[in-house]
């Protein structure tokens, strides 16, 4: 099965909500070989099923507008649109979500912003971390890093048993994330990984459609 076949199977159904989400990319501009929102387009083109929006250092009037744009994009490509952290941004323009580390706001406070309809996302490291975030509410979590990566190198990387041990007990969606590559990747789908969010594979690469399209087949046909 080819990559227009698997794309076509599974994009018939707009993804309302993360459990359908296979290949999650996250974009950062200081990071990108494109600017923002070419590589945004290029990731789409690419057979994304979600998209997340992280500027650390970037002001929040800069985002705002940055957010908007993403918006518009994700919108009429049906793709799912997540915003890093900044709930008040999140929810003014109408995203689908929104991602929040554990040193962030909490999932309470988020909810009280974003609404419940919303899709929250929450960073865990640990077990003890991914038991307390479905407990409280999360839509989805991320497990990771899984690998060092520079994109957050102040945190360890935990580990391919971390991701093991969520599958067996976690029962809302999960993202394997953190330094995943085209030579790590069998790793991750041996070890459970039914859905990964990748940043530098993707958008650091010279070929940023072809490279997307890679990984979303290797998920998909991993699956089928």
């Amino acid at each position: 099965m080819n990559y227009q076949q698997v794309t076509r199977a599974t994009k018939q159904k707009f993804p309302n909500n993360f459990s359908t989400v296979r290949l999650y990319v996250i974009i950062s501009s200081n990071l990108s070989r494109k600017p923002a929102l070419e590589t945004l387009e290029d990731v789409i083109q690419g057979g994304a099923d979600a998209v997340q929006l992280r500027e650390k250092t970037m002001s929040d009037s800069e985002f705002l507008v940055m957010a908007k744009e993403f918006k518009r994009i994700t919108a009429q490509s049906r793709t799912l649109f997540i915003v890093n952290d900044r709930a008040e941004i999140a929810k003014k323009v109408d995203a689908d979500g929104l991602h929040i580390g554990q040193s962030d706001i909490s999932i309470h406070t988020a909810r009280s912003i974003i609404g419940y309809e919303k899709i929250l996302g929450v960073s865990t490291h640990n077990i003890t971390q991914a038991r307390s975030a479905q407990q409280e509410g999360a839509g989805y979590i991320s497990v990771g890093p899984l690998f060092y990566t520079a994109t957050k190198d102040y945190e360890p990387a935990v580990g391919l048993d971390y991701l093991k041990q969520v599958k067996s007990e976690i029962t809302i969606p999960f993202v394997a994330i953190g330094g995943i590559n085209l030579e790590n990747l069998n790793k991750v789908l041996n070890a459970g990984g039914r859905r990964i969010a990748i940043c530098s594979a993707i958008i650091c690469s010279a070929k940023i459609i072809e490279t997307t399209q890679y990984f979303k087949t290797k998920l998909i046909t991993h699956t089928l």
